[in-house]
């Protein structure tokens, strides 16, 4: 089972380190920790784990004081670890970290509809497509209730 781990000064390296060669939907490691620390006022990374050894890396966002319901970006896996199914695992492991709060009653996350791989695992863990991106028509707001 994959658990989330919140990056900090301790696992920095380790997560930083994760090998992405294909950044079409997801940047590397160093552009998803920039955008976690630039929207530090409502954004964590986290280093997904399997065991001790760092997979992937996701965003949370929370934004409770706009009544938004809780969102996720950035999330990949690592090249080495691809095509194992940890994807789905992973957003299951976020969905549990949000469950277990119970702050927020859904999430919405926004993704590129060409990326089929990830639509895919989304619509598995009970994501539905709900209106356009406003700010980009190649993007779909996919929601699911907690």
């Amino acid at each position: 089972m994959l658990t989330l781990q919140e990056v900090t000064a301790r696992n920095f390296d380790e997560i930083v380190g994760l090998e992405r060669e294909s950044v079409e939907f997801v940047g590397k490691p160093e552009y998803v920790l920039a955008e976690a620390y630039v929207y530090r006022s409502d954004s964590t990374a986290f280093g997904i784990y399997s065991g001790e050894t760092p997979v992937g890396l996701v965003i949370i966002r929370d934004r409770p004081e706009a009544g938004y319901p809780y969102s996720f970006t950035g999330l990949f896996i690592a090249d080495g670890f691809r095509g194992r199914g940890l994807g789905q695992e992973a957003v299951e492991a976020i969905m549990r970290k949000f469950r277990a709060e119970r702050f927020r009653d859904a999430v919405e996350i926004q993704v590129n509809q060409a990326n089929a791989a990830a639509l895919k695992i989304y619509l598995r863990c009970g994501f539905r497509e709900v209106r356009r991106a406003s700010w980009n028509p190649d993007f779909i707001v996919l929601r699911a209730e907690l």
